[in-house]
């Protein structure tokens, strides 16, 4: 198996599976299918625009009629499916029904696997179950590790064996697994035991988990999540570092009467129209698949759930091309208080992130909610405005501009108050040093007002302290403030927007900001609200 990364954004990455002239883009999902019971076909799922499915060898391996037909066609035969298969080895079921009654070879499931030609089968695991103690999940970590271990030793055929990664809420026992793990020759690494909690939308704990095999997992192979089905959680998972899920939650919705949106399942009862514009909701209404039989409504259903996780998938890779993985991921969480308490884990990872984070990007970033301080690009302006920049020299005085609605001398308003500055007759243009206080960068150099991002954003207007934008300031002010001997902010009453029209300019956060800033240094400070008698004020300090 050849795996190829094309592009990256956040922990995202665009890459490329080839497995026997078959390829697979990622990120994706690969549906769960049961080996003999489907409303949908494999090849209905295929196009849909699913190149791989997913089924679980330990059903077929349980049923001795089935068994001898799969073995005897092969999976792909058996199916009539010319895509990618991936097989589970049983360890699901164990898992889910803590079924310790479930006993099975791993040896003897494995090399059925291989029998019946699985492009990505998975060894038999044992996984951790979220109420486990330490010890007992200490134990299965290592019988796992194990049996990793041991399939490394008998495997013939080269297939894309998937590597389970277990340890659930004990980071310490994540990193070993994730590090043992890594060391054996895996194509693809899984994160096992996620299940039970995704069906509680407990998706900050899950983005804990991912973040903590991120930071140990060889970088150069597809991390999987299994069970991970839900839309409004695709791009979340991704941006922490997901590249391949599967699941069958499109048919087990499908079966409660749930239909999928981007903001959320919704109850087939409760829709009057179809918010969407798939084969199935351009086809049907509400009350069309109400009246339909049960197994026609849970097909239409299921194959709808299908469209909508399809597009969202296509719309996650087409925000990694674009850089804008983060904006997508900011829509998405909104829909969901659970999601949003998820994406706020970012602020503990911000280093990891980083390192991750694009240099340049081709498009200019948008700040549309007060989660946008947190992302990575904020971090990464913070800690270089920190390490690398340095005052320029022989300047005295500071003059702090408003940032307002287009950015830089791009702003009719701000280019004025540059011009009138760097002309004036009144004091030495060369004593001024000119920034910006900015909502999301907190404060900006003149100098660096055309760097990207801080030139090519555009922000919200906040009605509170951006707590991320103040500390940038405070850190500025405590390092550079003993370069200048006064500080002055220019607060006009108002100034000429884009469409060159006068508008009142909102002070009332930016004197707040202010008065903290006044309350914790020493230099002068003082506020103007016209740049004459700015300008006038530090003519007449002494230096």
């Amino acid at each position: 198996m050849i795996y190829e990364i094309l592009d990256i954004d956040a922990l995202g990455r665009i890459g490329k599976i080839i497995k026997d002239g078959k390829e697979l883009i990622t990120p994706n999902l690969i549906p769960v299918i049961h080996p003999s019971n489907n409303l949908i076909t494999p090849n209905e799922i295929k196009k849909i625009g699913f190149d791989c499915i997913f089924t679980n060898a330990y059903i077929i391996y349980q049923n001795e009629k089935l068994r001898h037909e799969v073995v005897k066609k092969d999976l792909h035969r058996y199916f009539d499916y010319d895509g990618l298969i991936a097989t589970d080895s049983g360890a699901f079921q164990q898992y889910m029904y803590n079924d310790n009654k479930i006993q099975i070879d791993p040896r003897d499931i494995e090399q059925f696997q291989e029998d019946i030609g699985s492009d990505f089968p998975v060894i038999l695991d044992i996984p951790v179950q979220p109420e486990d103690s330490y010890e007992i999940a200490k134990e299965k970590v290592e019988i796992s590790i194990k049996r990793a271990k041991d399939n490394i030793g008998w495997r013939k055929k080269k297939i894309g064996w998937i590597g389970p990664i277990h340890g659930a809420e004990f980071s310490d026992l994540l990193s070993k697994s994730t590090l043992e793990m890594s060391k054996l020759n895996f194509d693809i690494y899984a994160i096992g035991g996620l299940v039970k909690y995704f069906l509680e939308y407990e998706f900050e704990i899950v983005l804990n988990i991912l973040t903590t095999v991120k930071q140990s997992l060889i970088p150069n192979k597809p991390l999987h999540m299994f069970g991970l089905g839900l839309p409004q959680f695709f791009s979340l998972a991704v941006a922490f570092g997901c590249d391949l899920m599967d699941s069958a939650a499109y048919i087990l919705y499908a079966k409660e009467d749930r239909y999928f949106t981007l903001s959320g399942t919704r109850k087939l009862e409760d829709l009057y129209e179809f918010p969407c514009h798939c084969p199935i909701c351009i086809e049907y209404s509400p009350e069309d698949i109400r009246r339909f039989e049960e197994k026609k409504k849970i097909r239409l259903l299921a194959m709808h759930n299908l469209y909508i996780s399809h597009l969202e998938l296509k719309s996650i890779r087409q925000a990694i091309r674009e850089g804008r993985l983060w904006e997508l991921v900011e829509q998405r969480m909104s829909v969901h208080p659970y999601l949003v308490k998820a994406y706020r884990i970012l602020k503990k990872h911000l280093p990891l992130f980083e390192k991750n984070e694009k240099i340049y990007k081709d498009h200019g970033r948008l700040f549309s909610s007060s989660e946008s301080s947190n992302r990575p690009i904020i971090y990464r302006y913070n800690l270089r405005l920190d390490q690398n920049y340095r005052v320029p020299k022989h300047v005295k005085f500071l003059i702090l501009l408003p940032e307002l609605d287009i950015k830089g001398e791009k702003s009719p308003s701000i280019r004025k108050w540059i011009e009138n500055i760097n002309y004036n007759k009144i004091i030495n243009p060369m004593l001024i040093h000119i920034a910006f206080y900015s909502n999301n960068f907190g404060i900006i150099p003149l100098e660096l007002s055309d760097v990207f991002p801080m030139g090519q954003h555009e922000s919200i207007e906040y009605d509170i302290i951006n707590h991320t934008a103040y500390t940038i300031i405070e850190n500025y002010f405590k390092k550079n403030s003993g370069n200048y001997s006064n500080c002055t902010f220019l607060i006009p009453e108002s100034y000429i927007n884009q469409n060159n029209k006068k508008i009142p300019f909102n002070s009332t956060l930016l004197l707040e900001i202010v008065n903290k800033i006044k309350d914790r240094f020493k230099i002068p400070i003082k506020i103007f609200n016209n740049l004459e008698d700015l300008l006038n004020h530090l003519n007449s300090i002494k230096l």
